[in-house]
């Protein structure tokens, strides 16, 4: 028996955990009774996927949380882990010799590859086995009430929006702030550019300064040590101050 599309909480036969994405993988995950029944009525979406028929006859699972496709390497091999990507990937689903019992493969490889598991820890990732016929590697799948999901995906969208509203507001507070920045940065820039012409100009002062004071030393100089033999002082004053 075919699977219908639709919402659908996926379930492992041997060890009763779900699937569920967790970051870029498939893993295994269960609640207590009071969790999977929230005080708001929203259903846990990461544990929740929509399996859709394709026009080739297999199926895409897909995440209704984080909208990603349950998919196998590019070379998938046994023991491989399930994980998730943008990507559509396809899959064979098909129903066991036991009614609701299902088994989910890929035929991408040169032999059939299952999802199952290895244990029934929590957190176990999903991997690629090759024996369907095994309780760990076969799984029930989960009819799940449309309007709840519809009402939890309603939810995360309004969650989502406050969301990019706060962010919005804190782009623009920051986008203000750089702006002052900036133009403090431009005011203390032009600040600094009039620094350097002052400082400049004092250092031609002082140059300046410098050869005066060379000056009165070298005509210091020249009333101590006397004045060249028929020059008369005032005549030697002038001369050297002159140059």
């Amino acid at each position: 028996m075919s699977i219908d599309p639709g919402a659908y909480e996926i379930q492992n036969v041997m060890h009763r955990n779900f699937a569920l994405q967790r970051r870029t993988g498939v893993e295994t995950y269960a609640e207590s009774d009071d969790a999977s029944t929230p005080l708001d009525g929203e259903p846990n979406l990461s544990k929740v996927w929509s399996i859709s028929r394709l026009d080739n006859g297999k199926f895409s699972i897909r995440n209704f949380e984080m909208h990603d496709y349950a998919a196998s390497p590019n070379f998938p091999v046994i023991e491989a882990r399930i994980v998730t990507t943008w990507n559509r990937q396809q899959w064979e689903i098909k129903e066991t010799s036991f009614k609701g019992r299902y088994v989910i493969y890929t035929t991408a490889a040169s032999i059939d590859l299952f999802w199952g598991l290895s244990n029934g820890h929590l957190g176990t990732a999903i991997s690629l086995r090759d024996t369907p016929n095994t309780p760990s590697n076969q799984w029930e799948l989960k009819k799940v009430q449309l309007w709840p999901v519809v009402g939890a995906l309603r939810a995360q969208r309004e969650r989502l929006r406050d969301e990019h509203a706060r962010l919005r507001y804190e782009h623009t507070k920051l986008t203000d702030k750089h702006t002052k920045l900036t133009d403090e940065h431009t005011k203390f820039r032009d600040e600094h550019a009039t620094l350097e012409d002052e400082h400049a100009k004092l250092r031609d002062e002082h140059t300046k300064l410098q050869d005066k004071h060379t000056k009165l030393r070298d005509s210091v100089e020249f009333l101590d040590g006397g004045v060249p033999e028929g020059e008369s002082t005032l005549e030697g004053w002038v001369t050297l101050t002159a140059s």
